[in-house]
């Protein structure tokens, strides 16, 4: 199970466009990332200035170049504003398996933008991918993504433990 991104998957879902990022996208990330109420249930270091952002969205391309990753920006089909971030990383090829990240800005969240993103992922990772399994580590009390994550089916995985973040809890989908 070998990935080429050279070609990049822009996927189409009824009101998004899932793209790849670029650096025209810095001040939105910016904002993203910086945004307290996104933060509030993860552990990073909020970009500084844009400067930090365009040199995460290196970061990102480069994963992608490297096939080590994908990782898509929800645009409005509407606005083409940016509404979140979505991907896919740590792959581990022999058990055909990816974790998935994702967020979405405040002004957008609790309007199903998110499940359709997601929805649209998972199907690319299983069906174009190859991937058995997908798994998803979040906070204990981030009860909107504990939410999607029922709400698509994945398994919270009671027995094991996030080793790094001992509040997440790891959720896992298997084809």
């Amino acid at each position: 199970m070998d990935f080429d991104f050279t070609t990049f998957p822009v996927l189409e879902t009824e009101r998004l466009t899932l793209r790849a990022i670029n650096l025209e996208d810095a001040k939105a990330i910016f904002g993203l990332r910086a945004n307290k109420e996104v933060n509030e249930f993860i552990s990073r270091v909020p970009p500084k200035n844009l400067s930090e952002s365009r040199a995460f969205i290196d970061e990102i391309s480069n994963l992608v170049a490297e096939n080590k990753g994908i990782f898509w920006v929800l645009q409005s089909n509407n606005s083409s504003e940016l509404l979140g971030t979505i991907g896919l990383r740590n792959f581990d090829v022999a058990d055909n398996y990816a974790e998935i990240g994702y967020e979405i800005h405040p002004d957008y969240q609790e309007r199903g933008y998110m499940t359709e993103a997601f929805e649209e992922v998972l199907e690319f990772g299983f069906e174009k991918m190859g991937l058995k399994t997908i798994e998803a580590f979040t906070h204990k009390n981030n009860t909107a993504s504990i939410a999607l994550l029922d709400k698509l089916d994945f398994d919270l995985q009671t027995e094991r433990t996030d080793e790094n973040f001992e509040d997440n809890r790891i959720y896992k989908l298997e084809k």
